[in-house]
């Protein structure tokens, strides 16, 4: 799920294009959409249900004519499986007749309350997602059919958030991620090191990418109130002193942030797994309606080969966050991300609605099409949404990177929320002309924070380059022992990887900190290879350019803590028990001190030219 920075102009001459594939608005499949809808707001009486338990149901009927009188003879509701990739929109169940001969003057509406139209049974699997579909039969035989929301069915095993586990090891915290992304990882990474602790990437679903996180309507809400407790539970309660936070999309330099400025991490997005568009678009309107505005973006991640996934973005800040921001004192916050032009994944397709939004606004869903609308593309779509071909899109047009991005339309809105609902002050660091610069900024916030804390570290020189692939880090740890991040993708090609050590920003970087560590002298310096993917291949250049020095290598395809002591965060684990100490490895960063604001401006200043680099703003 990232871009590739240089190789993917290359890539894109090589795709196929579809033409305009834009559907019309009108009634799709007689079954699933219509271009008029009567139904209004539908909310069931819990968002998740269990095998047993009965459906109750709320929704409105709206007649929003100025003169016509709205009669109808029948109403009924219709479950249908959104889920089951062998029969679209598969019905389960009866259709329940829920009123009869109907009326609703000009104007007005009718509010329909349906107690247990609908019982789990044992034949639904688990983790199915139940489209609840109104139908209207009127006084003429005609029919329509309209989605109204969805329920999903769990077992007390359902991911539905994604979740941050602690365990203990040998008196060191270990975190262990499952489910969620690049986004979720930054928060496990924040908790560690405000927890003085080590963590792995993500627990893996059959050694593919993490576990889905089956989303209910509710997933938002369920996702801010997961990330603030887990922070208040490991900060020691919600009313303890905590300075910074940062707030933005989950890029890999968000553990550096978190780590130097020893700040909280709140994300921006979460990372919901789906099975189609109508469940995105009941996540949008529950969200709008009871957390704050939003909008999202849907796909396909290839380490996912069941779900789709949607970035459910925040265009507001939520009362979760400006609670936790009160709760805690917090007196700065760092808005922090790739901007809106900068070249990644943002091809993509605006889902039409019927309740029309501006460009990304609230409600809003785009359609993202990492293959840039291929063939190949469009079958992993469809592959992954079982209503696909049911929804109406708009033409192409292009969104902020997916998973990186900041549109400016949401950035706007969200710095004005802070600054009319707290008393903080605000920045926002963000990667412009090239989305490489928001990873080069972990070198330098490593290299400030070692050199401003050396002494307390017990650390006054750099014994290590480490090769952190997209996603790994474990910033604290890194730091203790000396070794400084190159943090890259793994899909683009080793020889520029291997070039930005020595040809680009990092070997000079290292000796502008540190004038002893020539290029000459880093060459004799330790490398570790915290890689999968071409790992060989770095090894090998490594060696061409004249590293002397040892090579260190990740035994294991996925940094994840298994319990054998090959990944390196559990090696990083036993250095601290057995080598460091773990309360000597605790007292070192309690009584460390962070960077600061303006010395993170001094940072940002040095990365980039004018074409490209980091724009640090204060509002």
């Amino acid at each position: 799920m990232k871009f590739n920075h240089i190789a993917i102009i290359a890539l894109c001459s090589l795709l196929i294009f579809f033409g305009n594939s834009c559907k019309d608005d009108s009634a799709i499949d007689g079954d699933f959409k219509t271009k008029a809808k009567n139904i209004g707001y539908i909310e069931t009486n819990k968002t998740m249900y269990k095998i047993g338990e009965d459906v109750s149901c709320s929704f409105t009927i709206n007649n929003p004519t100025n003169n016509a009188i709205l009669e109808i003879k029948e109403v009924r509701l219709t479950v249908k499986n959104l889920t089951d990739k062998t029969d679209q929109l598969r019905i389960v169940g009866d259709p329940k007749t829920v009123a009869e001969n109907v009326i609703v003057q000009p104007g007005n509406f009718k509010t329909v309350d349906v107690n247990a139209f609908f019982s789990i049974n044992a034949n639904i699997p688990v983790k199915t997602a139940c489209g609840i579909f109104v139908e209207f039969i009127f006084e003429d035989g005609s029919k329509t059919s309209e989605f109204g929301t969805f329920f999903r069915v769990v077992d007390d095993n359902t991911l539905y958030t994604y979740k941050i586990d602690v365990d203990d090891y040998q008196g060191l915290p270990i975190y262990k991620l499952t489910g969620g992304m690049s986004a979720e990882f930054g928060v496990e990474k924040a908790l560690t090191s405000l927890g003085k602790g080590i963590s792995h990437t993500w627990f893996t679903e059959n050694n593919n990418g993490p576990y889905p996180v089956w989303a209910s309507v509710d997933f938002l809400q369920l996702s801010l109130q997961k990330t603030v407790a887990m922070y208040n539970s490991v900060l020691g309660g919600d009313k303890v002193k905590l300075k910074t936070v940062v707030l933005g999309t989950g890029v890999p330099s968000i553990p550096y942030i978190s780590t130097t400025m020893h700040a909280a991490y709140l994300p921006i997005h979460f990372l919901a797994s789906v099975n189609s568009v109508a469940e995105v678009e009941a996540i949008m309107d529950h969200s709008n309606k009871h957390v704050c505005a939003s909008y999202a973006t849907l796909g396909y991640d290839g380490s996912m080969p069941d779900p789709a996934v949607a970035w459910i973005k925040l265009l507001d800040l939520p009362e979760e966050y400006r609670k936790f921001i009160e709760d805690h004192q917090v007196e700065e916050i760092i808005l922090w991300g790739v901007e809106e032009n900068v070249l990644g994944e943002t091809w993509a397709k605006k889902v039409i609605r019927d309740s029309p939004s501006g460009e990304f606004g609230a409600g809003s869903i785009y359609m993202q099409y990492t293959g840039h609308g291929s063939e190949v593309d469009v079958q992993n779509l469809k592959k992954r949404i079982n209503d696909y071909d049911l929804t109406a899109l708009e033409a192409e047009t292009h969104i902020p990177d997916w998973e990186s991005g900041l549109a400016n339309n949401q950035t706007n809105k969200i710095i004005s929320s802070i600054k009319s609902k707290t008393s903080v002050e605000v920045y926002r660091v963000t990667a412009f002309g090239d989305m490489i610069h928001i990873y080069d900024v972990a070198s330098y916030l490593s290299l400030s924070y070692l050199k401003k804390n050396g002494s307390i570290l017990d650390k006054i020189t750099i014994d290590a380059v480490i090769l952190n692939e997209y996603l790994t880090s474990n910033p604290q740890f890194e730091i203790t022992v000396g070794r400084i991040p190159l943090l890259y993708w793994q899909f683009v090609p080793a020889q520029l990887t291997i070039d930005r050590i020595f040809n680009g920003y990092l070997a000079n970087t290292i000796t502008s900190y540190y004038p002893g560590i020539t290029l000459d002298v880093l060459k004799t310096r330790e490398f570790y290879l915290n890689s999968n993917y071409g790992k060989n291949e770095l090894e090998s250049l490594l060696q061409n350019y004249g590293v002397t020095g040892n090579i260190g290598i990740r035994e294991t395809s996925h940094d994840v803590w298994t319990g054998n002591g090959n990944s390196f965060c559990e090696v990083y684990a036993w250095v601290i028990v057995n080598i460091i100490g773990v309360e000597q490895y605790k007292q070192k960063h309690i009584q460390s001190t962070s960077l600061t604001i303006e010395e993170l401006e001094s940072i940002c200043s040095n990365i980039g030219t004018n074409a490209q680099g980091i724009h640090f703003v204060k509002y």
